[in-house]
């Protein structure tokens, strides 16, 4: 079968000494893995367009019989993270598509999730500060989970269905909090105490994913809704894992206070 489809391309493995392995999100056709034979030899003329981050046309053929299919075309329609201004913004980018790549089975389809990352992209791209950016890739992250069918309750407690008016007790597993009032004096074991403004924070990235970069909020906030969205990743993406892009920039930044060069990284 042969099939022509625009896609983000996840992420690039070598195979052999020429050829490599492409995992691309296509719009038509899911999440692909595809060989991309001889673009790394002396011939190779579409390496450079299978680069993790870049926007791609393609044409590729598959078989039942075969678990990969074959990349027979490649044009560049836009190296997304290539283009980033900032060291960080591009780290930012790829852990967004370690994202992709773990939390999106081989063959499922996109279900809206190109949208989400090429969103994501374009906003980053014009977010001259750097905790703006950081608050897309939290919204990049809530999308995630909204996508997945993981809806987190944020408006109202789950006991009462009251609004909340202080520190909360978010609960992963369920996604979903108590208010002060329901929990009495006990932290809701496994929970995650949050105050109200980190649950105002949220509702705005979900109503308005792509207009957080301008908020003004404080590093503790912004660390607050950071866990708060690595805890129910954690809880509810099989194979989640912190990202590998921005666990590098944590190390190399080698500070106690988890900032990474301006970023408040958890």
């Amino acid at each position: 079968m042969l099939g022509r489809d625009r896609g983000l391309v996840l992420r690039v493995l070598p195979l052999r000494e020429t050829s490599l392995i492409v995992s691309v999100l296509a719009r038509q056709h899911g999440k692909l893995r595809l060989v991309a034979r001889g673009v790394r030899g002396p011939r190779g003329r579409a390496g450079a367009s299978l680069e993790a981050g870049n926007e791609i046309d393609f044409v590729f053929s598959s078989s039942p019989v075969r678990e990969l299919g074959m990349l027979r075309e490649v044009v560049l329609v836009r190296p997304w993270v290539a283009s980033q201004k900032h060291l960080e913004a591009m780290a930012l980018g790829w852990a967004a598509l370690e994202l992709l790549e773990l939390g999106v089975p081989e063959g499922a389809p996109e279900e809206g999730l190109l949208d989400d990352a090429w969103s994501f992209l374009e906003a980053l791209l014009h977010v001259p500060e750097r905790a703006g950016a950081l608050l897309l890739f939290y919204s990049f992250e809530l999308r995630l989970l909204v996508r997945f069918g993981l809806v987190p309750e944020l408006e109202t407690c789950r006991a009462c269905g009251g609004a909340p008016t202080e520190s909360v007790d978010l609960d992963p597993l369920e996604s979903s909090w108590i208010c002060g009032h329901c929990r009495g004096s006990k932290q809701q074991r496994g929970g995650l105490r949050l105050e109200a403004n980190v649950l105002q924070i949220l509702q705005s990235m979900r109503e308005q994913p792509w207009e957080v970069g301008t908020m003004e909020t404080k590093a503790e906030t912004r660390r607050a809704v950071g866990r708060t969205l690595h805890r129910l990743l954690v809880a509810n993406v099989e194979l989640y894992r912190y990202p590998r892009a921005l666990a590098l920039l944590k190390k190399v930044d080698g500070g106690s206070d988890h900032r990474v060069g301006g970023f408040e990284v958890d």
